[in-house]
């Protein structure tokens, strides 16, 4: 559970101008060596929790079960007083 901050910074577009000045296909070029050039692993995961050492999806230091610790789980502040309360994953 992110953090109003971090939810405003997550509700922007990271790309507001998109231009498209043409076709973006190549004459003449071998579709093999294409596609094996355009694949990008590094897309599925951004990092790791600190807590748990899960691959995380979106950029941040904690997965979503920070929340029951009390911490935005983008920026790892503590956003919830847990002092009286019992939580749990379940």
């Amino acid at each position: 559970m992110p953090c109003e901050k971090c939810e405003s910074k997550m509700r922007s577009l990271v790309t507001p101008n998109v231009s498209r000045d043409g076709s973006k296909r190549q004459v003449g070029v071998n579709k093999l060596v294409e596609i094996r050039g355009n694949r990008n692993f590094n897309d599925v995961s951004k990092g790791v929790c600190k807590i748990c050492k899960t691959q995380l999806r979106i950029n941040g230091k904690y997965c979503p079960s920070a929340y029951r610790e009390g911490k935005c789980n983008i920026c790892g502040k503590k956003m919830i007083d847990l002092s009286g309360h019992n939580m749990s994953m379940v």
